[in-house]
């Protein structure tokens, strides 16, 4: 959910930068999709300056959601 800030540390890449948890020291967030290509992300890999509220889904979900409903 979008108010969880950690991943668990177990060297897994995330994000689309693909660097492991560990190697950051930015918060993660996890995106509410659950086919989510990567399902946790790096606060400044998408744009998240503070955590929010209620679901969140990264851009690329957020942008294939949206195309689905057009």
């Amino acid at each position: 959910t979008a108010k969880d800030n950690e991943a668990q540390v177990d060297g897994t890449k995330y994000c689309s930068c693909q660097q492991a948890s560990e190697d950051s020291d930015d918060y993660m967030i996890a995106c509410d999709n659950a086919t989510c290509r990567y399902h946790w992300f790096h606060w400044k890999c998408v744009g998240v300056r503070e955590a929010p509220i209620g679901d969140w889904m990264c851009p690329e979900c957020e942008k294939q959601q949206t195309h689905d409903r057009s």
